[in-house]
């Protein structure tokens, strides 16, 4: 904390040090310059309860004065390295001016405050900052004045607040006594509402479960009693640290959930095949399950190798077929519910029949076009007629699609992605996938995709697809062609164009990693 003591003592005898004792400067000399414990920082930062130190370097000036705010106050040393509580430091008679060279001011209130150097001379000066700054002084009643303030930003000590909220309703838990009531399953949103202090970093724990976020909806499947605590803290270049740890006084009581153990949500194949069923609640440790549950693959009960819970989250059963499985598969879950699968709850899971499993995409890149299309370039060799740009009219997913219209047949209307490029790898193969909404009247032959690398054309997806799509409603184009990326780079780029007339729209563009049952 002292060492910008140290600092502004040695700057002061870094600038007086050629001052020899045997030669006076003459008098008519004058100069100006000033020093901070912020050094080139344009805003002082400290805690509040801490001092900034400031140093007038000037010469030859005819008066000298700094001035503070109320709520600020000129120290006195000597302050050792060990001090860190400087209220018996404050001068006596507490006074908001002083004309020492070198001043040390606490700050004991939070928020922006000033500290004013007013000095005059008797002839112009400036004083010459870093990067060509140069500040003048003003003539005033025959004076030239140097009238400067810094700006000193003073951080209160963090002093936490939160919320919690339990169904959207703000519960109590301020006391001891206060209990919240969960049941297993549910959630509780734990909000940080801090302003004081202007804490950066937070980690809400409650019991063994954590987050970072400011707004944490935490799932609480364990039965038990649990505590909550948040860690707050400041953290950054140039500004003070603080820290400081909530302990939520009420306690977290989660009990049986009254509501049936059941499947949560879609279920889905990983890219290593894994196929993962979510659940609204913890299981318990199991025995083997194989026999109670039944994987179809395209109508087919396939062998399964294991079933088991994710290991970081116990409420996904994880199933693993001894087979390979493929994208281009349709793939079925069923379960007779006469396992002995249980929740941490108590709950037993019921039965459920054939749910659809979502497979993997392999995606090399997908293109939804809900960042408005910005990566999309029009090209340069398009009929003038010709319009491309992002809509909100028609989309197969989200918001946003691309919207071609083109007055007229006979030469091309295309787009391309020069902005956003992709990456594909040497020796993958690789198939185009893309969405097209033909509006009624438009004479589209046929679609013209390619992909370029680097603005070069590598390969080529033509089709004739679009000619008989069905009017005013979306389309899959999956075109037959395959292609095999001769070599890895991130410059790969789309190029979607047609030579016929009429609106049409393009969404969900990607290319994916060919992955069929042989």
């Amino acid at each position: 904390m002292n060492n910008r003591l140290i600092l502004i003592a040695l700057v002061i005898a870094l600038f007086t040090a050629c001052n020899s004792d045997d030669y006076d400067a003459p008098n008519s000399f004058s100069d100006v310059s000033w020093y901070t414990s912020g050094f080139r920082d344009t805003i002082v930062s400290v805690s509040v309860n801490d001092f900034a130190s400031f140093s007038d370097l000037s010469q030859g000036e005819i008066s000298h004065k700094w001035t503070i705010e109320q709520g600020s106050y000129f120290l006195e040393g000597p302050i050792k390295r060990k001090d860190s509580i400087y209220d018996d430091f404050i001068i006596k008679p507490e006074s908001l001016e002083s004309t020492d060279k070198t001043v040390h001011v606490l700050f004991k209130e939070g928020g922006l405050k000033k500290v004013n150097l007013y000095n005059e001379f008797k002839e112009y000066v400036e004083f010459k900052g870093a990067d060509g700054f140069v500040f003048p002084s003003k003539e005033v009643g025959g004076k030239w004045v140097i009238d400067t303030t810094f700006v000193v930003d003073v951080y209160d000590t963090i002093v936490p607040q939160i919320l919690i909220r339990q169904n959207g309703v703000v519960v109590p838990h301020e006391l001891e006594s206060d209990v919240i009531t969960v049941e297993a399953g549910s959630e509780l949103e734990f909000v940080d509402i801090t302003t004081i202090g202007r804490p950066n970093t937070r980690a809400w724990q409650i019991g063994d479960i954590t987050s970072t976020d400011s707004l944490a909806v935490i799932q609480l499947n364990q039965l038990g009693s649990f505590k909550a605590a948040l860690n707050i803290s400041r953290l950054g270049e140039n500004i003070p640290a603080d820290y400081d740890r909530y302990n939520v006084a009420a306690t977290i009581n989660v009990v049986p959930s009254s509501l049936p153990f059941e499947v949560a949500g879609d279920l889905v194949e990983l890219e290593n095949q894994t196929i993962q069923i979510p659940y609204n609640g913890e299981f318990k440790p199991f025995a083997d399950q194989k026999a109670h549950f039944t994987v179809n693959v395209n109508g087919t009960p396939f062998t399964i190798s294991s079933i088991g819970l994710n290991s970081s989250n116990a409420t996904i059963l994880e199933i693993k077929l001894q087979d390979q499985i493929y994208r281009s598969d349709n793939i079925t879950v069923s379960y007779d519910g006469n396992g002995t699968l249980e929740s941490t709850d108590t709950r037993i899971p019921a039965a459920f029949t054939d749910l659809p499993v979502q497979m993997y995409q392999h995606e090399a890149v997908r293109y939804d076009i809900e960042d408005g299309g910005v990566n999309w370039t029009t090209k340069d060799d398009n009929l003038p007629t010709t319009t491309v740009a992002p809509s909100t009219e028609q989309a197969a997913s989200g918001q946003y699609s691309i919207k071609v219209d083109a007055a007229e047949s006979g030469a091309w209307s295309g787009f391309h992605n020069l902005i956003d490029q992709y990456t594909l790898t040497a020796g993958v193969t690789y198939q185009l996938e893309y969405k097209i909404y033909k509006q009624a009247g438009a004479v589209i032959n046929m679609n013209g995709p390619w992909i370029q690398k680097d603005g070069e054309t590598v390969f080529q997806f033509w089709n004739n697809i679009v000619a008989t799509a069905a009017e005013d409603t979306w389309v899959t184009v999956s075109p037959g062609q395959r292609f095999t990326a001769a070599t890895t780079g991130s410059d790969y780029e789309i190029y979607l164009r047609h030579n016929g007339m009429g609106v049409i729209y393009f969404d969900d563009i990607r290319i994916m990693e060919v992955d069929e049952r042989p």
